[in-house]
C-alpha cells in the first residue's frame, strides 16, 4: 500500500498550500504539493505521511472530501488583524489545543481538591481606571509600587512576577515551540502570548522567543486580562500603530502603571538630563523595562510631542529588528536541558502531575502527554523543581 498511488480532493490540496505558504516549510514539500495540484506528480501513501510530517498536518486531513473545520478558539481575541492570524499556523493551532489539555486538566484537579474560584478573575470587569486595576494587582500579589527595586534587569522582574502568580494561583505556561519539538518554533511575528481565563484556573501563556523586555510586558499586559476577566491573543507589534479596543488599550495601561509608576516616573523624568533618547534609555535601565513602555508614558504625560515620539519609535524599531536578526544567527545554548523544561512549566502544575500520579488518579501516559516528557525526563524535572529557589 506504501507505493499505491491515490487521489487527493483538489479542495484539500488548495487547503493544504494555504496552511503551507503561512508556516516555515522546507520548499521541496511546497514543490511536490504544487506538482500534485497541477497533476505532474500523483501523491502515494508514503508521500503523503513525508508530508504530513514536515508540515504537522494530520496524515487523515489528507484523505477527507472537505478541508476540516478547525476553530483556534483564543483567535477572535486578537489585538490586531492580521493575515498571520486570520488563518493561525499549525503551531498556534497546536500550542493553543496543549495548554487548553494541561489548564482543563488543572482545573479538574483543584477542583477535585476542594478549591474555591478564585476571587479575583475579573474583579474589574467594569473598572475603567488603570491606576484602580494595577492597584488591585498589587495587593494580590503583595507588590509594592516600587516593586522593581529588587531586580537587576527585565528577566528578574520577570520571574519575580511570574512567581507572585503562581502562588496567586495563575498558571503561567511558556514555551519558544511546540512541545519538545525544536523544530516547530513558535514565531513571536505571530503571537507573544495568550490568555485562557477561567475561575478556577487562569492560564497565561507567554512566547519565549520574544525579548526579555517583551515577556515582562506582555505577562502584565495578560494579567490585567484576568482582573478584567477576558481572554487574551496578544499580537501587537511594538510601537504599533493599529488602533487597538479599548480593552486592550486599557491593560497595556494596567501593565505600563505597574512597570513604570506614573508618579515615580514624573519625579524621575523631571531629574533625568540630556536628549529625548537619553532619558528614555536611562530610565528604561531604573525601571528595568522596555524603552517602549518609557517613551508611551512620556507620550501619555506630555513630556514628549508626537513627534519625539515618533522619532524614539522609529529608532527602537530599528534596534529589535536587529535584535531578532541577532537571535536568528545565533545558536542555541545547551545550558541545563532540566532546568530550561522547568522554567517552561508551571511549577504547581508539574508537582501537582506528580502527585496525581503517584496516588494512581492518574496515568503516567497521560502526565507525559500533558509536559512533552517520558519517564526519565519528567522523573529529573521534578526533582530539578523540587530544588528550584526563587
Amino acid at each position: 500500500m506504501a507505493g499505491t498511488t491515490v487521489s487527493i480532493a483538489p479542495e484539500i490540496l488548495n487547503w493544504v498550500l494555504e496552511k503551507v505558504q503561512l508556516g516555515n516549510v522546507n520548499h521541496s514539500v511546497l514543490d511536490l504539493l504544487n506538482k500534485w495540484k497541477t497533476g505532474e506528480k500523483v501523491p502515494t501513501f508514503n508521500q503523503i505521511e513525508e508530508v504530513s510530517k514536515k508540515t504537522n498536518i494530520p496524515f487523515g486531513y489528507f484523505f477527507l472530501e472537505k478541508p476540516p473545520v478547525e476553530n483556534c478558539r483564543i483567535v477572535e481575541y486578537r489585538t490586531v488583524d492580521s493575515l498571520t492570524v486570520q488563518e493561525p499556523s499549525r503551531n498556534l493551532i497546536d500550542i493553543v489545543d496543549m495548554m487548553t489539555d494541561a489548564q482543563e486538566w488543572m482545573i479538574e484537579y483543584v477542583q477535585d481538591n476542594g478549591q474555591e474560584p478564585l476571587s479575583f478573575v475579573a474583579c474589574d470587569k467594569n473598572e475603567k481606571a488603570a491606576s484602580v486595576i494595577a492597584e488591585h494587582i498589587r495587593n494580590t500579589l503583595k507588590l509594592d509600587t516600587v516593586w522593581y527595586k529588587s531586580s537587576k534587569n527585565a528577566a528578574e522582574s520577570f520571574r519575580i512576577i511570574r512567581h507572585r502568580l503562581e502562588n496567586a494561583g495563575i498558571m503561567v505556561m511558556m514555551s519558544g515551540t511546540v512541545g519538545s519539538n525544536t523544530h516547530r518554533k513558535l514565531s513571536v511575528d505571530e503571537f507573544r502570548a495568550f490568555t485562557l481565563v477561567d475561575p478556577y484556573v487562569p492560564l497565561i501563556f507567554i512566547n519565549v522567543c520574544d525579548s526579555d523586555n517583551g515577556k515582562l510586558f506582555s505577562l502584565l499586559h495578560e494579567t490585567a486580562h484576568i482582573w478584567l476577566g477576558t481572554d487574551s491573543f496578544y499580537n501587537e507589534p511594538y510601537g504599533s500603530d493599529h488602533k487597538v479596543s479599548t480593552v486592550e488599550v486599557l491593560c497595556n495601561a494596567v501593565a505600563a502603571e505597574l512597570l513604570v509608576p506614573e508618579s515615580v516616573f514624573m519625579d524621575q523624568w523631571n531629574q533625568t538630563g540630556g536628549t529625548t533618547l537619553t532619558r528614555t534609555e536611562e530610565l528604561a535601565k531604573y525601571f528595568k523595562c522596555s524603552k517602549y513602555v518609557i517613551i508611551r508614558r512620556a507620550l501619555d504625560y506630555q513630556k514628549v510631542t508626537s513627534e519625539q515620539y515618533n522619532e524614539i519609535i522609529h529608532i527602537l524599531q530599528k534596534q529589535y529588528n536587529n535584535w531578532k536578526v541577532n537571535q536568528l544567527q545565533e545558536k542555541e545554548s545547551g545550558g541545563n536541558y532540566y532546568r530550561t523544561l522547568g522554567s517552561k512549566l508551571d511549577h504547581r502544575f508539574v508537582n501537582a502531575l506528580a502527585q496525581s500520579a503517584r496516588e494512581g488518579r492518574t496515568q503516567y501516559t497521560e502526565v507525559y502527554h500533558l509536559t512533552s516528557t517520558n519517564r526519565k525526563t519528567f522523573s529529573r524535572l521534578v526533582d530539578e523543581i523540587g530544588g528550584a529557589k526563587w
